[in-house]
């Protein structure tokens, strides 16, 4: 048996590692993908290596020499590389199709296990396949019933915006054929495909014809539980690495970064975010319309506002939205002079303010709460021009009664402003009296704060705004942002999203159920002190002992559960607390379970 590599093109989706690099020689985890597949083959039964190059193709010959582990490499040399495609490569390689062949292309990364189940059966003409996941595009497949043969071959080009995936496999570009298949169907086939449409199409479409002409030699072979990752750009190269690394250097990889966690294998109970929204029928709406989205510039910031009003049930002139919380956030810190802070918050507002501008008060260290009072008397004697109020409270989930927050309002109502985020007041409970958002016009130095993220659930859409009846201020801050801010899909999001209100307010009926629920579960893991929560995650103090990285480490890697780490968090003791996001509640008591077994083994 010989194995034929196509490795000709130059891999331009991945530049600049590609400008001076073959694509073959681009590195996942250190290894080389034609290194790693020539490693896993070459432990198998094989006469030769059959390599089909184009681009940079001296670094290649320089890498590999010509052989491999005792194994002959032949050559076969592209010079067109740059102007046909990938049917074109194999199609040069013709006249070594004289054995029982494995064809491949040099950029799929997998494991050994992919291939020592391939060859675990009796040799056949076979395409190697695996079930659609969101990740993958290109060339899918129909099978039969008993997912044994293939029925339907489907190029990327003749899957339109309605396409359904649901029940597709995907070519993983690996395929085994007889040396009479090869000879007696595919070389004739190929033959006339080219002499009829040329060299810049794609092999498998050669393979589409054989099938669609009845032919019955083609059998499939599901990957799974496999892995193998096809490495056409920066995304899929990031996706490989996380998929082919140990979890602790995942986890490593995963505490420099910031989101994008879609991208990885594990349930993240780190970011906040309502799971019960938006609803299928919303997001149905949003992807019937999202070419007309993404073609179209959206509208400026007045237009967008209207629709943000009907949403807040506030009067548009009172509002400004933004490219999330943290652009409005960014803004409201350059207008501290010096600012109370109540420890610990969310970092986003002391991010590059200098001590002097900053006043902290500690909490109170077993019910981490502040007292109004000893706020408004901190307040006052420090100087501060403005104050922050996160409510309820991140990272703890605590919060002030609307008393409390009234009080605290008339008291410092000579301030320049209080700022009063509630991006999670909607998790308080299920009725208006959650905000203040109604009472603007009593306290001219309030400034209401919502990051949409939170209780929509939509934080790749990055939505937020800032409410107030300070209209001259509200003005100045639409000033400072620019006219076109928010995307069309966000704008779209905003314009639709009244509809959805009654599904909103079960969504967020259904999310403090789960966190109630999920409040009870937790104060039953020995030793674990939870702190009562109003909102959609829950502050633990981990027992004597544990400290809260290594507890995040073990959990990640024996459960593939990100959890947020407060080791180091400004107002908490070191290494004591994790943060625990409330998702479904089946989501919720693995996540108890993982915990309760994690504490229970050390």
């Amino acid at each position: 048996m010989q194995v034929i590599i196509l490795a000709a093109g130059r891999g331009q989706r991945l530049s600049p590692l590609t400008d001076t690099t073959p694509k073959p020689l681009v590195e996942v985890n250190g290894t080389p993908l034609i290194i790693n597949a020539l490693d896993i083959l070459s432990k198998h039964h094989i006469e030769r290596f059959i390599i089909v190059e184009g681009y940079e193709s001296k670094q290649l010959h320089d890498r590999l020499g010509d052989s491999y582990n005792g194994i002959e490499i032949i050559y076969v040399h592209n010079p067109d590389w740059h102007k046909t495609n990938n049917i074109h490569s194999l199609w040069l390689s013709r006249d070594y199709w004289n054995k029982d062949t494995l064809l491949m292309e040099c950029d799929i990364f997998f494991e050994p296990e992919l291939i020592d189940n391939l060859f675990s059966s009796p040799f056949e003409n076979s395409v190697m396949v695996d079930a659609f996941q969101s990740h993958m595009d290109g060339t899918v497949v129909e099978l039969t019933k008993d997912h044994k043969n293939i029925t339907r071959l489907i190029p990327g080009k003749d899957q339109d915006e309605n396409f359904n995936i649901t029940d597709k496999y995907k070519t993983v570009n690996i395929y085994t054929f007889t040396e009479k298949f090869l000879r007696e169907m595919f070389r004739p086939t190929i033959d006339l495909y080219v002499k009829i449409n040329g060299q810049n199409e794609y092999y498998e479409l050669v393979l589409g014809v054989i099938i669609f002409m009845g032919n019955k030699d083609l059998t499939a072979k599901i990957c799974a539980p496999s892995r193998w990752f096809e490495i056409d750009d920066f995304t899929d190269l990031q996706l490989a690495e996380a998929y082919f690394s140990d979890d602790y250097s995942l986890l490593q990889k995963i505490r420099k970064k910031y989101g994008g966690y879609w991208r990885y294998d594990f349930t993240d109970f780190e970011y906040l975010y309502n799971p019960y929204f938006p609803t299928q029928n919303l997001y149905n709406e949003l992807r019937l319309n999202l070419s007309s989205l993404l073609g179209n510039y959206p509208s400026g910031q007045l237009e967008i506002n209207n629709s943000l009003a009907n949403w807040a049930r506030i009067d548009g002139s009172m509002l400004a939205v933004a490219n999330g919380g943290a652009e409005l956030i960014d803004l409201l810190r350059k207008k501290f002079i010096k600012v109370t802070l109540l420890q610990p918050s969310f970092d986003e507002y002391s991010r590059g303010l200098e001590k002097e501008q900053m006043h902290i008060i500690a909490p109170f260290p077993d019910s981490l709460t502040h007292l109004p009072q000893e706020i408004v008397n901190e307040v006052k004697s420090s100087g501060s021009n403005a104050l922050v109020l996160i409510n309820p409270n991140n990272p703890t989930g605590v919060r002030f009664k609307h008393s409390e927050l009234s009080f605290m309002f008339k008291e410092l109502k000579s301030l320049d402003m209080i700022i009063l985020d509630e991006s999670f007041a909607d998790f308080i409970g299920t009725g208006r009296d959650t905000t203040f958002l109604d009472e603007l016009e009593k306290y001219p130095n309030l400034i209401i704060l919502r990051s949409l993220s939170k209780d929509l659930g939509v934080p790749g859409l990055r939505l937020g705004y800032i409410a107030s009846a300070d209209l001259d201020f509200i003005s100045k801050v639409r000033a400072d942002l620019p006219i076109w801010h928010i995307n069309s899909v966000a704008q779209y999001f905003l314009d639709i999203l009244p509809k959805y209100r009654n599904d909103y307010a079960e969504a967020r009926a259904q999310v403090i159920e789960a966190r109630d629920e999920m409040g009870q579960l937790l104060r039953g893991v020995p030793s674990l002190r939870v702190i009562p929560s109003y909102a959609n995650y829950f502050c633990c103090e981990l027992p004597d002992g544990f400290s809260s990285d290594k507890v995040q480490e073990e959990l990640f890697m024996g459960y593939k559960l990100l959890v947020k780490d407060l080791g180091t968090k400004q107002g908490l003791p070191e290494n004591r607390y994790l943060r625990i996001a409330v998702k479904t509640p089946e989501q919720n008591r693995f996540f108890v379970k993982a915990l309760t077994e994690t504490l229970s083994n050390q």
